[in-house]
């Protein structure tokens, strides 16, 4: 989020914070950044570490069981289409619509990862995170209205998480 109070590097293994002393986590499209075992999960175990017992940790990314989907269904048509509604700068420069999968799978060689809701529910709790669920964009706004909306539904994943006790 822009105007932000501090900047941190989330992957620099300890983050400026006291135990417990956080009650809500909200990364929209951070977490496909990071490497897994290296860098995300001991995020996630920091994370942990500083959110208090009923802290909630809101998650968004790139949703690689719809991405799947996608391509299974019209190559990625639809979900090339309903990028360039909300971009209307979105090009392939000419490539079939195939190209628009890699595009979000590796953005450009800016993604490390795509998660479906297992393989995150997994990640979170290795690092003890519980009762990982499903939500959809319009539950996080609702939430937090503070957030700009990305009306990506279509090809995000987004889920709320509970600290463990």
């Amino acid at each position: 989020m822009s105007d932000s109070e501090c900047d941190i590097d989330l992957a620099a293994g300890r983050l400026p914070f006291p135990d417990g002393s956080v009650t809500v986590v909200v990364m929209q499209h951070v977490i496909e950044h990071l490497e897994l075992r290296g860098q995300l999960i001991p995020l996630f175990r920091e994370l942990h570490r500083v959110c208090s017992d009923d802290a909630e940790l809101w998650l968004s990314c790139p949703d690689l069981a719809k991405a799947c989907a996608a391509y299974t269904a019209d190559r990625g048509q639809a979900l090339k289409e309903d990028r360039c509604r909300r971009w209307p700068e979105y090009s392939l420069d000419g490539a079939p619509v195939q190209q628009f999968i890699n595009d979000l799978f590796q953005a450009r060689g800016k993604h490390r990862n795509l998660f479906d809701l297992e393989l995150l529910t997994w990640a979170l709790g290795q690092a003890g995170f519980s009762s990982v669920e499903r939500i959809e964009e319009d539950d996080l706004l609702a939430a937090h209205p503070e957030f700009p909306p990305r009306h990506d539904d279509e090809q995000s994943l987004y889920v709320r998480a509970r600290k463990s006790r």
